[in-house]
């Protein structure tokens, strides 16, 4: 019963923090948005690089976590889609651009978005976690003799108590590298 108690106590002290960080935040100009998948808030004037190409990338999230999810061009280090994808649920995003691609990742709970010098930044402020994909997503057209094939990938990404479930490779990044 103890034990039970001292738990419960730790999660409501936990919890109290994360609310008393979310109401500072919202003080200093941050938004509190609720994101739908695909979406971002207005702020990020973000202009998505689409092709005719009929290939995708589908993402599963696990019940986990919130996903904030970069696809960067290798080649020019630029992000051509910015979705968010909430947790227990799966997007697709169409028509990505020939190229190869890697992934910036944040996962988390409560997305706040705020513009800094003229670029809207978003964050997780429960349980952020922030990283870059070291496997890299080649969705350039394969062609053969006769014919060609159109690549397409499908990911499953979580955040679980032992860790993060991720079908990929990847490394931890800050939240500044994420929003560069």
């Amino acid at each position: 019963m103890n034990k039970e108690f001292n738990l419960t106590h730790f999660r409501e002290a936990q919890e109290k923090r994360v609310q008393e960080k979310k109401i500072w935040m919202l003080k200093k100009g941050w938004t509190d948005n609720k994101v739908s998948n695909g979406h971002l808030p207005e702020c990020y004037n973000f202009i998505p690089q689409k092709s005719d190409i009929d290939n995708y990338l589908e993402v599963n999230v696990g019940s986990g976590t919130d996903v904030a999810l970069k696809l960067m061009n290798l080649e020019n280090e630029t992000c051509v889609r910015y979705v968010f994808i909430n947790s227990g649920s799966t997007y697709t995003i169409r028509n990505i651009p020939e190229g190869r691609y890697y992934l910036k990742l944040a996962y988390g709970k409560d997305w706040l978005s705020k513009i800094v010098n003229g670029q809207c930044k978003g964050k997780f402020i429960r349980n952020p976690l922030y990283e870059s994909g070291e496997d890299l997503l080649d969705f350039n057209i394969i062609h053969k003799s006769n014919s060609y094939s159109i690549p397409s990938f499908s990911l499953h990404l979580d955040v679980v108590s032992t860790g993060i479930s991720n079908s990929f490779n990847s490394s931890e990044i800050s939240e500044s590298e994420f929003n560069k």
